[in-house]
């Protein structure tokens, strides 16, 4: 059967083959000897169809000196290939037994024949073109037959669909309405003529043989709009489009559309010894591109720069350097250059990199300063980007003197005393730039603080279009609470009556008491015996209780805490520097992790239940060999980062990113900072730990950036102003709204976050894949509300001053559709909850739905009834009526099946 007239096609000939995007697409056309992992895509449902030129062979071919020459009867000049002359027996035994059993022995089940009609160039009498066009579909139908099963799509033909199009299951043609001139290397519109000829070959096709018709068109992909108006109209007729570059080799539009949602952020690793995770790009630009909805890639420039145009792959390109120092700055300016051409947006902060001529600057938009800066310098304009934490001062040390030429907005500017304009934070069509020194405010001991307003700087200079972002803060409508137990000083004595262990203070105290979900770790090395004795200790013996107890995920802090993990972050240890000092033992990767992770589950933790994450030590940072081993081990990661947000510190730079990977290892941040930073290292006040309340209040007004986290060590169970600190936390935290789940159930949200991917179709619908636990959407008010009826696994929203959230149950392959609509929704859905929703099944009455949580089971729906009850297993639960729906609580965890009635 013919494949049907709207399934989505994307064709993707580039090097770098972007296997997770290309997955929107139901059908894709690929140029074989550029990917290497066609399982994936066929797993994830898409037919994939290998590109096949049947009339020309291009001289990088890595096949071409196989092609005999005597097969040659012409040359393509203007795309520098040899033309195939069709009638020779040797290119058909060649092509079959050779090419495309090779392909078909690779798993390719499907072909797209390019170049049917190359013949043409060369053969213009009527008998030689009648003899090519029978050699064609001769060859047509033996591919047929020598392959049973193989799905074939044509690139015209038209003369030859009466002996092939029976074998065929679409027909493609290109340039409709919008088409590319090779020789003279532009995009064209095509000829009301040529249109109307086109038109009724597609149409007689589409009629006569049932096939599926794909017209791929030519825009400059820099004319977003134009590209998308131009898929329409290819659509409206009934085709399926694909518009894109005539290379081929970037991502286009269709059926659907990719919203790339990649960052590329670059920084010069000649400037940060230690590494990214001391960068600026890292530690302050990537958690406001997060926030707005977009995952970072990092790369040090001078460990090369991809070849390849990150149009529709990626949404832009971030940079920040502090000088003008670039090892290979020629290089580095060609290739911004060039991918600037192709439609990408940069932002630049700080420095550009290199010394720029006005040859370079005039593709910005500005120029040199004609004379130096006569001081004073005086702020000339500024707008609603600038002043967001602290007022720019006029400065002239470390600043790019430039001039605005014409086509950009200036957000900052200041002139000097001979009234010379200068820009410093401007946008135009290409991106936008932000210059040293009035990014970043620098003050007392390194504090910073925000000159520009990142979120919309960025929003502005990278054309970011407002989208549903995914979020790891909130689930089901409630801000997620965190509770994490590093192993630090779980054998100190603690200083109260009985002197009894820290360890057990924690686990009475709290642990126990409050019974929210909580992830305990310990340091081996701190509470084992050294000596082979199976014998426990008493801190080993209150451990193994720890673990049994249902609220408790088990995790290991090592087994000599080490201060780092980096061998180069051993000369200034930048967290915590304690190192447990063991006799006759030297630093060993695997038995820090794999030797103190078997040792957990092989001595303190209950049967069934076995070690889940491992929380990094020292400073935080782990290397890839570290990561790469908890990975293998099956175990999430995290610590590092953490925010230290306060009133005396009320600025988003001290708020990290969610991680860093390496190598597509990655490195998972604590939130929230531990008590070890509130206590100064542990050394006092030791009610420090009390203005953690501050960083989650402030972390979530204006902006919700962080979930809560109670973040602490063993050793904060042995004093007692920490103990009453630690008790004051833990009673703030609990009268929040929120929704507590343990440390790897927060890992695996940001390991989504990371990888998720974004379509829209022509019609709105909002295609979201790769979630499974990342349950979240911030919805921009721009967007509208979610429209339940129109969309899939989409069962709530719930609209705070923080943002829009809306609920989301992805079906079995990580996948959600959303339809928005204006209109506030007047249906039963959820509102909040403290549970994981399970099955959400709408019913004549109702709702039948799954849930269960870490502690009883609270629900909140909204619902136009006047009445609303649920019925389960213990009989009818009534609810409370509240101003926004119905509010339930049960008096378990775990109520199973129910069945939510309103009427």
């Amino acid at each position: 059967m013919p494949a049907s007239a709207n399934s989505s096609i994307a064709f993707f000939y580039g090097q770098s083959v972007p296997l997770d995007l290309l997955s929107h697409y139901k059908q894709v056309v690929v140029e074989p000897e550029n990917i290497d992992n066609l399982d994936y895509l066929q797993a994830k449902g898409t037919e994939v169809f290998a590109y096949i030129s049947i009339g020309e062979v291009h001289q990088t071919r890595s096949w071409y000196s196989e092609v005999s020459k005597r097969w040659f009867m012409g040359s393509n000049v203007e795309w520098g290939s040899s033309i195939i002359n069709l009638t020779k027996e040797g290119w058909h035994d060649y092509l079959i037994n050779k090419y495309l059993t090779k392909l078909w022995k690779a798993g390719y089940r499907g072909f797209f024949l390019d170049t049917l009609d190359s013949y043409q160039r060369v053969v213009t009498d009527h008998d030689g073109r009648l003899r090519q066009e029978k050699a064609l579909a001769n060859l047509i139908k033996r591919i047929h037959q020598h392959f049973p099963g193989v799905k074939l799509i044509l690139n015209r033909g038209f003369e030859i669909l009466p002996e092939v199009g029976r074998y065929a299951v679409a027909l493609a043609a290109e340039s409709l309405y919008q088409g590319w001139d090779q020789s003279n290397k532009n995009y064209t519109e095509v000829t009301e003529q040529d249109r109307k000829w086109l038109l009724e070959k597609l149409r007689y096709a589409q009629n006569q043989y049932g096939l599926q018709i794909i017209v791929i068109d030519y825009v400059d992909l820099k004319q977003k709009e134009l590209a998308r108006k131009t898929a329409k109209r290819i659509s409206d007729q009934g085709f399926t489009p694909w518009v894109a570059n005539p290379s081929l080799d970037i991502l286009g539009v269709g059926l659907s559309e990719i919203i790339p949602r990649r960052i590329l952020a670059l920084y010069n690793g000649q400037e940060y010894p230690e590494g990214l995770q001391q960068t600026d790009v890292h530690k302050l630009l990537a958690m406001p591109l997060e926030y707005l909805g977009y995952a970072v890639d990092y790369l040090d420039v001078n460990m090369g720069l991809p070849a390849n145009s990150l149009t529709g792959q990626y949404a832009g390109i971030v940079t920040w350097f502090n000088n003008d120092a670039l090892s290979r700055p020629i290089a580095y300016r060609d290739w911004l250059l060039r991918q600037i051409d192709t439609g990408i947006k940069v932002a630049i902060l700080g420095n550009l990199g290199f010394k720029a001529n006005n040859s370079f600057l005039q593709h910005l938009g500005v120029k040199l300063s004609q004379s130096a800066i006569k001081e004073p310098l005086k702020i000339e304009q500024s707008d609603k980007i600038i002043g967001f934490e602290a007022k720019p001062h006029p400065k002239t040390r470390g600043f790019t003197a430039w001039q605005a030429l014409a086509n950009i907005e200036t957000h900052l500017s200041l002139i000097d005393q001979s009234k010379q304009s200068l820009v410093a934070v401007f946008t135009g069509h290409w991106g936008g730039a932000a210059l040293h020194p009035y990014v970043i405010e620098t003050g007392y001991k390194g504090r910073q603080r925000w000159i520009i307003d990142p979120f919309r700087f960025l929003a502005k200079a990278l054309d970011l279009p407002e989208i549903p972002v995914p979020d790891v803060t909130t689930d089901n409508g409630r801000r997620l609470l965190l509770v994490q137990v590093d192993g630090d000083g779980a054998s100190n004595k603690a200083e109260i009556p009985g002197t009894p262990l820290a360890i057990k203070v924690i686990q009475d105290y709290f642990l126990k008491k409050y019974n929210l979900p909580a992830t305990v770790s310990i340091i081996e090395g701190e509470i084992s015996r050294s000596s082979s004795s199976d014998k426990l200790t008493e801190t080993e013996k209150l451990a193994r209780d720890i673990f049994k107890l249902n609220n408790i995920e088990i995790a290991s802090h090592s087994y000599s805490h080490p201060s780092a993990w980096f061998q180069k972050n051993y000369i200034v240890a930048r967290g915590d520097d304690f190192h447990l000092a063991i006799p006759e033992y030297e630093f060993d990767l695997e038995r820090e992790i794999a030797g103190s992770v078997d040792y957990i589950n092989k001595k303190l933790a209950p049967e069934k239940k076995q070690v889940r994450i491992f929380f990094w030590t020292g400073d935080g940072l782990a290397n890839k060999e570290a990561l790469t081993l908890t990975r293998t081990l099956g175990l999430e990661n995290m610590n590092g980062g953490g925010a230290t947000m306060s009133k005396d510190e009320n600025t988003i730079t001290r708020v990290p990113p969610l991680g860093y990977a390496i190598e597509n290892q990655l490195q998972v941040y604590a939130p929230i900072a531990s008590d070890h930073i509130y206590t100064n290292g542990w050394q006092g006040p030791f009610y420090g730990f009390d203005r953690v309340i501050e960083t989650m209040q402030l972390t979530d007004n204006p902006l919700r950036l962080k979930p809560m986290h109670i973040h602490y060590h063993f050793y904060s169970g042995s004093k007692i102003a920490s103990i009453n600190t630690l008790t004051s936390v833990y009673d703030w935290s609990i009268k929040q709204e929120s929704r507590a789940i343990w440390i790897s159930e927060y890992t695996q949200k940001v390991k989504e976050f990371q990888n998720m991917t974004i379509s829209r179709s022509l019609d709105g619908t909002w295609n979201i894949r790769g979630l499974q636990t990342l349950r979240t959407l911030r919805l921009p008010a721009s967007i509208g509300w979610p429209d339940f009826k129109r969309s899939e696994g989409v069962i709530g929203v719930r609209d705070v001053k923080q943002g829009r959230y809306v609920h989301l149950l992805p079906n079995r392959n990580g996948q959600v559709l959303l339809n928005t609509t204006s209109k506030f929704p007047s249906t039963t859905y959820l509102l909040h909850s403290n549970g994981e929703i399970k099955k959400w099944h709408k019913t004549a009455e109702g709702v039948n739905l799954q849930i269960h949580a870490h502690t009883p089971v609270e629900l909140s729906i909204a619902s136009p009834s006047r009445n609303c009850y649920i019925k389960w297993k213990d009989g009818t639960l009534n609810a409370q009526h509240q101003h926004q729906g119905w509010r339930f609580i049960f008096p378990v965890a775990n109520p199973g099946n129910v069945s939510l009635v309103c009427n």
